[in-house]
């Protein structure tokens, strides 16, 4: 839901106005551009989108856009006219700094040798390394050790169907040893093992042993050489990325694949010892009947009318920084500030971000406008507010997803048609009840054809075609020795990876503080079964074979 293109497109409401007032008093952050790019998107003239988009932190392509197409500057215009030159276009430009701008792997693909050839000598490294386009005109790629960095170049950014068009083949171990010495060899393996569709490199790869990776190099060479079978390699990869890792549940799930690959209980012991609450350790822990307790579900409040809620974003973001640095002997007086039955989100955010990772947040806030849905819904709702937000509402991505739930703009604009409760400005949705209202109405649509919630989550957080794709292209989450793990692992979208992963923990806890227990073993079953997992492949097994 994050990455939608149609982002620029969106036009706000004059009744929804921002003025040049609005932003100039404001700190530069994120929550500073989200004004500016609903003021850049009203009826305003070239000087006063000047004001403002000078203004911006980290001035992005989004931004850029946006104000090319309010201001006067002729350079601003002139960079994102070229930018936005076709393919097709490209051997007519006539400057060569334009030409560059417009040029990139991706396009280049769509053109013949000559034209490769004729642009690659006109700019000359004039404004950079071209000399890619020459390497695009080879009949093979990583078949010698000549030119690899410019062939890497063009496995990095021309596109998945390039990849497999024209580097999907068996490599020597002479290439093999010469890739795994480069820097961007982690690149080569991440999306190598993530694309299924990379199925013969995917088998060269599968023997790589030696050689000190970064550990999530590791962890993807081991996930590949398990799928081809090669358990003692793998075996091998998952020792150094333990070594390695430093964040609890990447430490975890390399004692989770060790213990998979090994059945030695030693693992999933020491796994089920862990503090993090996350799929890996509840799995550990379900299988050796251990309960999970080092979460709270309650904090003691009283009524505060002036306490810090969260809802604003400028506050939040000043009062988030006091948090970053406290400890417990501070702690006390942050609660104080926060001491009421509207900001008991901010007192668990407060007490889990100082005691992590000794105890975890799993409380309710905002249970009251929660009253309408079943139980199951609300256990869902939950695990995707903890995961989203951790339940402060005042939150805005840097994509601009707002509050609780992190809806975004386009999808506010979406459901408001619909839905009966208006909001009147985007700053109404960093209101919990607005962002509970909406995400509850988002939901709907996904679970009309996604039953499990991995795949509810996917389809929050990346969107419901992503989702519909990943189950229907590629042979994912079938039944099969290490499913659904692998296809859990082996997901491109890193962000949607974890976030699954995360939503999913969250939910068994959720389910089971709400009574209606759940066995995260369960789940996993149903994740492999298409008839039961979601609407689509369900229906293709309907269809005669």
């Amino acid at each position: 839901m994050r990455y939608s293109i149609i982002l620029s497109l969106l036009l706000v409401s004059s009744s929804w106005g921002i003025t040049l007032d609005d932003i100039n008093d404001k700190p530069a952050s994120r929550q500073k551009n989200f004004l500016i790019w609903q003021y850049l998107h009203q009826d305003i003239n070239a000087s006063q989108a000047s004001d403002a988009f000078y203004q911006v932190d980290n001035v992005n392509s989004r931004f850029l856009f946006d104000y090319a197409a309010k201001t006067n500057e002729e350079e601003i215009k002139y960079t994102v006219n070229c930018m936005q030159v076709p393919a097709c276009d490209l051997p007519a430009i006539a400057q060569d700094d334009c030409l560059m701008l417009a040029l990139t792997p991706a396009k280049a693909a769509g053109l013949s040798n000559e034209e490769r050839n004729t642009i690659a000598t006109r700019l000359n490294d004039k404004f950079g390394n071209v000399q890619w386009l020459h390497t695009m005109n080879q009949e093979s790629f990583y078949t010698s050790t000549q030119n690899l960095s410019n062939e890497t170049t063009l496995f990095r950014l021309a596109g998945t169907i390039y990849r497999y068009d024209h580097f999907n083949h068996p490599l020597t171990p002479e290439v093999l040893a010469a890739l795994s010495s480069m820097q961007s060899f982690g690149t080569i393996v991440y999306l190598s093992v993530t694309d299924p569709k990379m199925d013969q490199i995917q088998e060269s790869l599968s023997d790589v042993i030696d050689g000190k990776f970064d550990p999530q190099t590791h962890f993807f060479l081991a996930m590949n050489s398990i799928k081809h079978g090669k358990l003692n390699i793998a075996l091998e990869h998952l020792k150094e990325a333990n070594a390695h890792y430093y964040s609890p549940i990447d430490k975890d799930k390399t004692r989770f694949w060790m213990y998979q690959i090994t059945k030695d209980e030693n693992y999933l012991k020491d796994l089920s010892q862990s503090l993090d609450i996350n799929m890996y350790v509840l799995y550990s822990r379900e299988l050796l009947n251990l309960p999970t307790e080092n979460y709270f579900t309650t904090l003691p409040t009283v009524n505060n009318p002036t306490s810090v809620k969260g809802i604003d974003p400028f506050e939040w973001r000043s009062f988030s920084q006091d948090i970053m640095t406290s400890k417990p002997d501070t702690i006390a007086e942050l609660i104080d500030r926060c001491d009421g039955n509207e900001s008991m989100a901010i007192q668990g955010y407060i007490l889990e971000r100082t005691y992590e990772p000794y105890i975890h947040n799993f409380t309710m806030a905002y249970d009251q406008y929660m009253t309408n849905i079943s139980t199951d819904k609300k256990a869902l709702m939950y695990a995707l507010m903890r995961q989203e937000t951790r339940f402060i509402p005042g939150l805005i991505s840097r994509s601009f997803a707002l509050g609780l739930m992190q809806i975004m703009p386009f999808n506010v604009d979406t459901i408001s048609k619909v839905h009966p409760l208006k909001p009147t400005t985007y700053f109404d949705m960093l209101k919990p009840e607005y962002s509970i209202a909406y995400a509850v109405s988002h939901l709907k649509h996904l679970e009309e054809k996604y039953y499990n919630p991995v795949l509810i989550a996917y389809g929050y957080n990346a969107g419901f075609g992503s989702t519909k794709r990943l189950l229907t292209e590629g042979g994912r989450f079938l039944p099969g020795t290490y499913e659904p793990f692998l296809s859990m692992e082996l997901m491109g979208n890193e962000e949607n990876r974890e976030y699954g992963k995360r939503v999913l923990a969250n939910y068994v806890i959720y389910k089971k503080i709400l009574g209606e227990e759940v066995k995260i073993t369960s789940l996993f079953d149903n994740l492999i079964q298409p008839s039961q997992s979601d609407y689509f492949r369900a229906q293709a097994l309907k269809l005669p074979q």
